[in-house]
């Protein structure tokens, strides 16, 4: 097959099995197939360049997230990679991988071909990117998550660990921050919200491909017409071996929601209730379900973080735009939505007449109605403002 420019989707999948395919027989890279491995990478390294908005891991962090997903220490893959200086080097990012490694890692720890082939990025110190001062080991006692402040000095250097760091900060994409968000308390946040997922060890294991999708997702949404409806979603995601965790947000922070995963590949949804509104509760749920159920893998992004979920601007990035366009249309459907009296002449009496029809609650219909139509001030008796936080008694609210 004469190779060219990808230009569709289908073509990159395809270009991506054949890189994959040719990288798992370890081919000479003097060899025709070896010449063919180099540029279809190429192309397929091009072609993600210009369509997606977030990078691929590069290969040590490929491993690293492998390692801490399986529970290994380095000197338990020390072997694959040719002894333990050796491994030492290459997690150190100063040795790149050679073929036959590449070709090791994908037959002992799974890992895609097309995660390996690629240069590893240069040394560098996450301290740069995650400031914890003295003010961070206060603040996680004042909220109660650690007893003292030893203790905070010791959850804060677990957090910073190069392996099994809670929050993995690399592979995780911020949507909605400003210059005025403190980056260090949105990390902070993300960590304790998986550690609180992570030690629900019923859930481990539970959720398969396929466990969340668009019918159980209006099926959930459905369960906002009930009196204990957040409560409702909470035990429904949970069965679907899916972590529902509820931690007010920290200073200087506008998060709303997250997805994210956890250890042994646990998804997690994180929520603030910031603005203690019913209609943003659903929304951001739904779209948080979303992230899990089409953009958190192994291959990309370990956390979405999303604050001002509803200002329009976060609609910027690719998968936010999915995100808002598909929980919308779960929430409710245009069509029904666009030929409804509560759209065209919108009134208390026909919101609750379409969400009694759609057995959604109206909060989700007012909420709708203000959005699109830029006016905060309509409805504000039906979107269930200080309705959301009093379905979560069990979280400290300040």
């Amino acid at each position: 097959m004469e190779l060219r420019i990808i230009k569709t989707e289908e073509q990159y999948r395809r270009y991506l099995a054949e890189v994959e395919a040719l990288a798992a027989h370890d081919p000479d890279p003097d060899s025709s197939d070896g010449a063919r491995l180099e540029l279809l990478a190429k192309l397929v390294e091009d072609y993600e360049k210009s369509q997606f908005p977030f990078k691929r891991p590069d290969p040590v962090d490929a491993i690293l997230f492998r390692m801490e997903q399986q529970g290994l220490r380095q000197k338990d893959i020390a072997d694959i990679l040719g002894g333990k200086n050796r491994a030492s080097e290459i997690l150190a990012r100063k040795r790149p991988l050679t073929l036959s490694m590449i070709r090791a890692l994908y037959e002992n720890l799974d890992i895609p071909p097309a995660l390996l082939i690629a240069p590893p990025a240069p040394p560098s110190d996450d301290s740069d990117e995650f400031d914890v001062g003295e003010g961070a080991a206060d603040l996680l006692v004042t909220r109660r998550w650690v007893p003292s402040t030893e203790d905070a000095k010791a959850w804060l250097q677990r957090l910073l660990a190069p392996i099994g760091s809670p929050a993995y900060l690399k592979h995780t994409l911020t949507v909605g921050v400003s210059k005025r968000t403190n980056r260090t308390n949105l990390w902070l946040w993300l960590a304790r919200v998986r550690e609180i997922a992570d030690s629900r060890t019923h859930l481990h294991g539970r959720y398969r491909k396929g466990n969340l999708n668009e019918e159980s997702m209006r099926y959930l949404v459905r369960l906002s017409w009930m009196e204990r409806g957040p409560q409702l979603a909470k035990e429904f995601l949970e069965e679907k071996g899916i972590a529902l965790v509820i931690e007010p947000h920290l200073p200087n922070t506008w998060l709303d929601g997250a997805a994210m995963l956890g250890r042994h590949g646990l998804p997690i949804i994180g929520m603030t209730l910031r603005e203690d509104r019913l209609d943003n509760f659903w929304f951001t749920l739904v779209h948080e379900c979303i992230h899990v159920s089409k953009h958190l893998d192994t291959s990309g992004f370990r956390a979405i973080a999303d604050e001002h979920i509803e200002k329009p601007d976060t609609d910027t990035v690719e998968i936010e735009k999915e995100a808002n366009s598909l929980a919308a249309e779960i929430l409710l459907p245009r069509g029904v939505w666009r030929r409804s009296a509560a759209y065209l002449n919108p009134s208390t009496e026909s919101i609750q007449q379409l969400a009694e029809k759609l057995q959604v609650h109206p909060a989700i219909v007012a909420g709708r109605l203000r959005f699109e139509r830029k006016n905060y001030a309509l409805f504000t008796k039906l979107v269930g403002l200080h309705q959301a936080r009093i379905c979560f008694p069990e979280i400290r609210w300040s």
